[in-house]
């Protein structure tokens, strides 16, 4: 079995970029991943693309969490990955 890889993807109002993110992830060769979104407070429609996309598919995690800013985000999805 192939070394599964984990993406964390820090979002805080990104609605206009998240399938494209997304569409980026799945058109990579390797395919043993999981990609974790942490919503670092948005107030756009971020929580609701992600959970879109969390319930087609699911090597997708979401996280939500108050505001705090890029690396705060970041090192929260350090602690959820399982890869």
């Amino acid at each position: 079995m192939s070394t599964k890889f984990s993406i964390i993807i820090p979002c805080y109002n990104q609605d206009n970029f998240i399938y494209e993110c997304y569409i980026s992830i799945l058109s990579q060769f390797y395919k043993n991943w999981e990609a974790i979104f942490i919503n670092d407070g948005s107030t756009d429609d971020t929580e609701q693309i992600l959970k879109r996309i969390s319930n087609y598919d699911s090597k997708v995690k979401i996280y939500s969490k108050e505001n705090g800013g890029l690396s705060s985000a970041r090192n929260f999805g350090i602690q959820k990955t399982t890869g």
